[in-house]
């Protein structure tokens, strides 16, 4: 965090106040001293990522892999160049806040290293006001190689390389006491704080089937596809901090405020560390082929889409479909380092924070294998086809329900919902998106893209109000994309 404060305001006991503020920011240091939702389905991010129902083709393999199949009546093959899709957000800051306070000065000192800004007593109090429980939060993923190819009477069939690299930092509570000038007098609880870094290239198999839905069940399913990716995991680094963490002072003051009073310190937190992320943080990192392995994993996704009624004229069907994403885990190397402490000590004075002392705040470190999981989350929604109710443009509605169920990258156990709106089905597609909850709360998006033959684009902002400039805008959200479709009776080759 490049944030310093400046205080030029008298303040009775001073020495005895930034005592204790250096302790409180010991103590909260010692729980992130490791410093350091798929962004890839391009036309759901214009869609509100309510696309579980919608996507298809490429599309569909990091959102559900029943829908790879398509409606192509011979053998296809779709595949995507290097589709890309870049978050970072806040639920208190606005993308203004984050730049000035967290980007450094704008200077760079010897060591090529931002310089950290400085605030005075009114930026500080400012800055006071929004710290508790927000959240930061950042995504950056690329799909060097995404391909499915469509047999007709068997299925299809897909492969990908997906890097992804995931950050999110939630303040605890009660952080805002630190800048605000906290005495000791008080007690102090620092909880609730998240931090997790999560670096990793997937690999991923994937196989769809169509099933027709039996004569009895024909009146509810007109068919069903069924979906299937193993993935194997690359990890690159990792960090994290658990919001069971908890720092807490009490002190115990005598009458008069004299230099005799103790603190009662309680830190209990676990923290986890491996591999180097400073150092896989290279462009040719992001291609899937570069990088330290760190661990290796395994997982799956799950998906299933069912038609409710028959095609129609367009060949769009009303559906439903749920997805169970990124099952499994990754197991860190014997190099990684696990940090544990649970210490309850009684301090009188910080001159008694001893080297002894202070390691006993750290905690104790061990190195060894362990492992943690992916971010897993389910979702479940609906694809409504509207006909032509606007001039003549075919409309197609959708919902999304998105549940995660692992606090891993930038998964959040926090329900969201999308619905969006598609206008058009040949050519130029318009596409606007309203979610809310999740990382990014309450938001419109939108997006471009094509529906021809061979060639295809898709341009998506997760955030209109950041696309428009706004400088309030709490999400910068982007991603654009490029596919092909090639039938295979059209290549001379075969």
């Amino acid at each position: 965090m490049f944030v310093r404060c400046s205080n030029s305001r008298v303040i009775p006991m001073l020495d005895r106040k930034v005592l204790v503020i250096h302790l409180v920011c010991f103590l909260f240091a010692c729980l992130i001293s490791l410093n350091a939702q798929q962004r890839l389905d391009v036309p759901g991010m214009g869609l509100a990522r309510a696309t579980v129902a919608f996507a298809r083709g490429t599309d569909a393999l990091t959102v559900n892999p029943a829908n790879i199949l398509t409606s192509d009546t011979s053998t296809t093959i779709r595949f995507t160049v290097m589709p890309v899709g870049v978050m970072v957000g806040s639920s208190v800051f606005s993308i203004k806040d984050i730049n000035y306070y967290f980007g450094g000065d704008g200077t760079i000192d010897s060591g090529g290293h931002w310089n950290p800004r400085y605030l005075a007593p009114a930026e500080r109090d400012k800055f006071v006001q929004m710290v508790d429980k927000g959240i930061i939060a950042s995504q950056t993923e690329t799909m060097p190689i995404g391909i499915v190819i469509n047999f007709p009477n068997f299925g299809a069939v897909g492969f990908s390389i997906i890097n992804s690299l995931q950050m999110q930092l939630r303040f605890p509570e009660n952080f805002s006491k630190v800048f605000d000038g906290y005495g000791g007098k008080e007690p102090l609880d620092l909880s609730g704080g998240l931090y997790n870094v999560l670096h990793f290239s997937s690999y991923g198999l994937t196989y769809a089937q169509s099933i027709r839905a039996a004569n009895v069940y024909q009146d509810f399913l007109n068919s069903v596809n069924i979906g299937l990716t193993v993935k194997y995991i690359r990890g690159y680094s990792m960090q994290g901090i658990d919001a069971s963490n908890t720092a807490k002072i009490t002190p115990f003051v005598p009458e008069g405020w004299d230099s005799t009073y103790d603190w009662a310190v309680d830190l209990r937190y676990k923290a986890q560390q491996a591999g180097n992320l400073q150092q896989q943080l290279r462009v040719g990192n992001f291609t899937g082929f570069g990088g330290t392995t760190a661990g290796t994993g395994i997982g799956m996704d799950m998906g299933f889409w069912g038609a409710l009624t028959k095609p129609d004229s367009m060949g769009r069907q009303a559906s439903f479909a749920f997805s169970l994403l990124d099952i499994g885990s990754i197991t860190w190397d014997k190099g990684t380092e696990t940090y544990n402490a649970d210490v309850r000590d009684t301090i009188k004075g910080l001159a008694q924070l001893t080297d002894e002392r202070i390691d006993r705040l750290k905690g104790v470190a061990r190195t060894a294998s362990f492992s943690t999981l992916l971010p897993m989350r389910f979702r479940v929604g609906f694809a409504l086809p509207l006909g032509s109710p606007f001039l003549d443009i075919p409309i197609t509605v959708m919902a999304d329900y998105t549940q995660g169920l692992v606090t891993a990258g930038i998964n959040t156990t926090i329900p969201r919902l999308g619905v969006g709106f598609q206008f058009g089905e040949k050519g130029i597609l318009g596409r606007i998106g309203f979610q809310a909850g999740g990382i990014e709360g309450m938001g419109v998006s939108a997006g471009i893209g094509s529906n021809w033959e061979i060639i295809n684009f898709d341009i998506s902002a997760g955030s209109v109000r950041a696309l428009l400039g706004y400088a309030s805008a709490h999400l910068f959200d982007y991603s654009v994309g490029l596919k092909f479709r090639l039938p295979v009776n059209k290549l001379s080759f075969f």
